[in-house]
């Protein structure tokens, strides 16, 4: 996938034609913003499908359905990501790559799901699901010793904020139990998603320090390296 242009070498590359030192959020930031502004997208795709599910099935069918709703996932979620790349990040390239890794991811998550319905099975699509994603991610960074631990977390996060979600909209009636699990849902995943993007980037990360030695403060935790990210 290196096509894409997000392994070390095209970073560094990209990063010197800019001229500009590159933006490099920290680790804190990116679960910070993966997990709020996926927790914002999984409500919307959840009322979605607490609203249109049935008419969806109908008119679509089961896969049909889920297509929707990865689209849906897929056109806002791509934009809030991008923010988590080292900077400057092709648009277009980042939201193919989050297009692949989401598809597959849902894709993984439909076929064991379909295959077995059952709770158990939910769990198997669950790891499926974040092995696919995790293991796109690591590819598309070149960052292959990162994978473990990216599909770990993954699994983790998006385990815990589904089926966590699930026991909330057992208990909350109508719209307000979906919402309850959508916002759970995005908590989980995006929070995995934050963490399994900075991961991935490490190799890039260190060749960038190598390269430009004056800069090895870029990704400080200071107030004012938070700020800046917060602005962009």
């Amino acid at each position: 996938m290196k096509f894409l242009g997000f392994y070390p070498d095209s970073v560094v590359a990209r990063v010197r034609a800019a001229g500009v030192p590159p933006r490099m959020p920290t680790l804190e930031w990116s679960v910070r913003m993966g997990a709020s502004g996926f927790c914002i997208i999984g409500v919307v795709v959840f009322i979605v499908v607490a609203l249109a599910d049935g008419w969806l099935r109908r008119h679509l069918g089961e896969a049909g359905s889920y297509a929707i709703y990865a689209l849906l996932f897929i056109l806002p979620a791509g934009g809030l990501f991008r923010q988590l790349a080292i900077k400057p990040a092709p648009l277009v390239r980042f939201y193919l790559l989050f297009a692949v890794a989401f598809l597959l991811y849902s894709t993984a998550w439909m076929t064991v799901w379909v295959a077995l319905r059952t709770k158990s099975g939910e769990w198997l699509a669950s790891l499926a699901a974040t092995t696919a994603l995790g293991l796109t991610l690591a590819t598309a960074f070149d960052a292959p010793r990162q994978a473990f631990k990216a599909i770990a977390v993954l699994f983790v996060a998006r385990s815990a904020g589904y089926f966590g979600g699930e026991l909330l909209h057992s208990a909350a009636p109508g719209l307000a139990g979906w919402l309850l699990w959508g916002a759970a849902y995005g908590l989980g995943l995006g929070s995995g998603l934050g963490y399994a993007l900075h991961a991935c980037q490490e190799p890039a990360r260190e060749k960038l320090k190598t390269i430009e030695p004056t800069a090895a403060r870029w990704e400080s935790n200071s107030t004012q390296s938070r700020r800046r990210y917060g602005n962009n």
